[in-house]
């Protein structure tokens, strides 16, 4: 019997990386009653590997959402969604910011996380 490479095995055959990920907490409420960004840090994904979102993955995305470009990519670290205590991580891959939408996390294939993101409509310089 052939077993099959775990994710995580073909995660460093496919690897792009490194590519940038930016990470933020949730913004705050000030005094006036505004809404204030938190500061934004910076994170190395190194491997990663990222393929356009095709077929039936793609149905898990928002019928509304489907005419928007959406990747998904495999990497070892730690990716998060927006929740109570923190924005979407944002992605930084062909020059294009990337907002994930969707996040699995793979233990049993060696700690692997599988991230949707969708096109940002900002260019980065």
């Amino acid at each position: 019997m052939t077993l099959l490479p775990s994710v995580h095995t073909l995660i460093d055959e496919f690897d792009i990386g490194p590519l940038t990920l930016y990470r933020k907490t949730a913004p705050t409420l000030n005094s006036y009653g505004e809404f204030v960004a938190a500061a934004e840090t910076t994170v190395q994904l190194n491997p990663v590997a990222v393929h356009n979102l095709t077929g039936r993955d793609l149905l898990k995305v928002p019928e509304a959402d489907r005419d928007t470009e959406t990747i998904q990519f495999y990497c070892k670290q730690r990716i998060y969604v927006a929740d109570a205590n923190r924005a979407a991580d944002e992605l930084l891959y062909q020059g294009r910011r990337w907002t994930v939408i969707g996040v699995q996390d793979y233990e049993l294939q060696g700690a692997v996380w599988i991230a949707q993101a969708q096109l940002e409509d900002t260019q980065v310089p």
